[in-house]
């Protein structure tokens, strides 16, 4: 399984309650394999995407095949310190458009996670956002998953679990990414065609 469990920069015991179904990494089919052989096409004018406006347009690219987390996860993770308010971390999220924040100390040891509901929730219960550090707020312990999980897997745990955010971390166990649910909708939008069984 690719659930990894950090609370407070120690790796902690997997739960035992796993998945109700687990997801096993599976061979290309024939339809992906075809994609991969075919050779690249110049692009024409049908290939040309614009937005409702008119103003902004982009070109599809060809199906790629992806297959692990590291595929499609965010590299640039925007962090923050324990120490750090939960105003800080909220304008933080603002200025960047995101909607969670792993907390890390000072050995760059993932420690906690943060997101928006926690946020509002502190509004809720009128909590003092400007003094109070977002380890008052965080999810422990975090849930975490490997850079060579398949994403099918992937996307079981953030189902199985009610979780929004998936730190990725590579075999020294450090952070090196993070998947959010946006991050599968955005496979499904982009990466050609995906097949799917039960």
């Amino acid at each position: 399984m690719g659930l990894i469990v950090f609370d407070m920069g120690r790796r902690v015991e997997t739960p035992v309650n796993s998945p109700r179904r687990r997801v096993s990494p599976v061979e290309r089919t024939s339809a992906v394999s075809n994609i991969e052989n075919e050779p690249d096409q110049a692009l024409s004018s049908d290939d040309l995407i614009y937005s409702p406006e008119g103003t902004t347009e982009r070109q599809e690219h060809a199906p790629q095949t992806v297959a692990f987390a590291a595929d499609i996860m965010t590299r640039n993770v925007i962090t923050i310190r324990q120490e750090t308010t939960i105003r800080d971390a909220y304008q933080l999220m603002r200025e960047h458009d995101i909607h969670h924040l792993p907390i890390i100390d000072e050995h760059d040891n993932l420690q906690a996670l943060i997101s928006d509901r926690r946020i509002l929730r502190a509004l809720a219960e009128q909590r003092s956002i400007e003094h109070d550090s977002v380890m008052t707020v965080a999810v422990r312990p975090v849930y975490c998953t490997a850079e060579s999980t398949d994403i099918r897997q992937t996307a079981r745990l953030l189902t199985e679990y009610h979780i929004g955010a998936l730190p990725v971390l590579n075999n020294k166990e450090q952070l090196t990414g993070i998947i959010t649910r946006s991050d599968l909708l955005h496979l499904l939008s982009e990466y050609g065609p995906l097949e799917l069984w039960a």
